[in-house]
């Protein structure tokens, strides 16, 4: 059995389409280190201080976790599109370079 990712970078090299997935659920508000960091606290049960998980799950990034996964179905359309997330995620891995503030901005 492996161990759990440590790192933002690990869990987007193990889970690049969840990471695509919060990226999609937070409607392009996080970049792809910032959707593998949530990922990775949701993971391991611990607190997200990011302004839009404190917003809109209380700071409970495994609830934002769950919520990407059980909606991954309807991640389609505008600010919403897994396609493009998955996309970023992939540049993020091959390249380094990701958006700066906003996927979608």
């Amino acid at each position: 059995m492996r161990d759990k990712p440590s790192t933002p970078r690990e869990f987007m090299e193990r889970y690049p389409r969840t990471t695509g997935h919060i990226i999609a659920e937070s409607l392009g508000y996080a970049t792809p280190t910032a959707a593998a960091r949530i990922g990775l606290d949701g993971l391991h049960a611990r607190e997200n201080c990011c302004e839009w998980i404190y917003a809109c799950y209380r700071g409970e990034a495994r609830r934002c976790l769950l919520d990407s996964i059980q909606n991954r179905h309807h991640h389609k359309g505008f600010m919403s599109e897994y396609k493009l997330s998955k996309k970023l995620v992939e540049m993020a891995l091959e390249t380094g370079k990701e958006p700066l503030f906003a996927s979608w901005f």
